[in-house]
């Protein structure tokens, strides 16, 4: 049986500067508007690691060798979150105080541990850190001679492009010295407010104050369950077969967004007329060409995020056939897919900035919890992780945000590190989704046991549907 939970006991925690910190580089780096749409909090990148030969001594060695030339070219992850004296808003002082390297062990073998319960696993394993810091390297060693590495950092400073550039750019480094691209970190002038700034008035509904009495109670978010779950390449694949028709294939996002979308409304039933689905949307594919340049946009680690939603009546997504309910989503997404939704968010925070210096913030409307009962989906399927920095592959990555006060489902989507084409999620939702996962006939989202995730001996039922799928 799994582990009940796993204990973390930290060894020790060490400040690590960069060597060599580039010249003339400013000593305060402005957030763009757009990093301060989603806001400061922490979030991470947790990978996990079989048993390497050198032994997890080495590992730690390895590590804290890198860092220095390593922060050396990622420099603001040395330095400090910090808010603008005169104006409240969160910025990046520059100042190489130093990435914290957090070495801990955990005393369970990676095959016990319960990854399907996502608070019990990695919500153990990624160690809270100081509130400031740019980066914690966090290296924690298991009973089996496994370990995990994982960035924990301010979303300040990444979107999912740049928290997954973080892994892959160390192994690089790591592995051959030096690094085939230069991260772009300047922001302020890249995405910059139009003089006088416009936006679609539309815009202001889509945003609220963060503020507690706006929000659900913590007894009633402390509800929200978290669990992980495997989603086979097969079952993808047979999603969006579904979802497709002879005029319209369907992404894999719209096949996934719709299954998951019609669980919502199983979930919901009676209890409500309406139910949401929102997604987390790059935009770095849409930016203007003409006002962006492409190649400093694909080694930026900013956010360059925003939120589509859509709300449907649940007897309409239930009865739906799947592919009216991928189009559905497609169609949402597509609404701010563009590089003008963008434009219109840079100015749009631009003029609301003044909230900073009340010492309050914004956030979106859909994922308060707030009216219609609300899923967010965001993506990291179209980031590849390169995790060997010398000691193997991952067997796992997952992106990993505490819990707050935000009411509303989420599932964050990552492909899994095999590269077969198989997904990882994981999923924060109210005990009346998570019983409609578990029934869903399909079985689409399958819990991510040690087996599934490749800890563990093979889970019988999925050798049988891999058998099955192959006659």
């Amino acid at each position: 049986m799994p582990t009940e939970r796993v204990d973390v006991a930290v060894s020790s925690r060490t400040l690590l500067r960069a060597s060599d910190p580039p010249p003339d580089f400013p000593a305060v780096l402005q957030a763009s508007n757009l990093d301060l749409i989603l806001g400061s909090f922490h979030i991470y990148l947790i990978a996990m690691y079989p048993a390497p030969a050198a032994g997890f001594p080495a590992v730690v060695a390895a590590a804290r060798a890198a860092m220095p030339a390593f922060l050396s070219r990622f420099f603001p992850f040395a330095g400090r979150v910090v808010a603008n004296a005169d104006t409240g808003v969160p910025e990046i002082a520059c100042d190489n105080t130093g990435a914290e390297l957090v070495v801990a062990r955990a005393g369970v073998r990676l095959a016990d541990v319960d990854f399907a319960d996502a608070d019990r696993s990695l919500g153990r394993i990624a160690v809270p850190f100081q509130q400031d810091l740019a980066l914690s390297l966090q290296l924690v060693r298991f009973a089996c001679g496994g370990f995990a590495l994982s960035w924990g950092t301010n979303h300040l400073l990444v979107d999912g492009h740049g928290l997954t550039a973080l892994p892959s750019a160390w192994a690089e480094l790591l592995r051959t010295g030096g690094l085939s691209w230069e991260p772009h970190h300047e922001r302020a002038s890249l995405f910059r407010p139009r003089d006088p700034p416009r936006y679609s008035a539309s815009l202001d509904a889509e945003f609220t104050r963060y503020a507690p009495a706006g929000l659900p109670n913590s007894l009633l978010t402390a509800t929200l369950v978290r669990r992980n779950y495997v989603v086979s390449a097969a079952d993808v694949d047979r999603l969006r077969a579904a979802a497709s028709t002879p005029a319209r294939r369907a992404t894999r996002l719209e096949a996934l967004s719709a299954h998951v979308w019609k669980l919502l409304a199983a979930a919901v039933g009676g209890l409500d007329a309406h139910c949401r689905m929102a997604w987390l949307v790059d935009g770095r594919p849409r930016l203007d060409a003409a006002r962006y340049d492409g190649a400093t946009v694909r080694r930026y680690l900013g956010n360059v995020l925003t939120y589509a939603s859509r709300e449907a009546a649940v007897e309409a997504v239930s009865s739906s056939p799947l592919a009216d309910v991928a189009a559905m989503a497609g169609a949402a997404i597509a609404e701010v897919f563009r590089s003008e939704r963008y434009e219109e968010l840079v100015d749009w925070m631009e003029v609301h900035k003044g909230v900073f210096r009340e010492g309050g913030k914004w956030t979106e409307v859909v994922g308060t919890g707030m009216g219609s009962p609300a899923l967010v989906v965001s993506t990291f399927v179209p980031f590849r992780v390169e995790g060997d920095f010398g000691f193997g592959r991952p067997r796992l990555v997952f992106p990993w945000v505490r819990p707050g006060r935000l009411g509303s489902a989420a599932m964050t989507v990552s492909r899994s590190p095999r590269e077969d084409g198989s997904w990882l999620i994981t999923a924060r939702m109210w005990p009346r989704l998570a019983d409609a996962v578990d029934a869903d006939p399909d079985a689409v989202l399958k819990p991510a046991t040690t087996a599934r995730l490749g800890f563990g001996a093979p889970d019988p039922a999925d050798v049988m549907q891999h058998a099955t799928s192959r006659m």
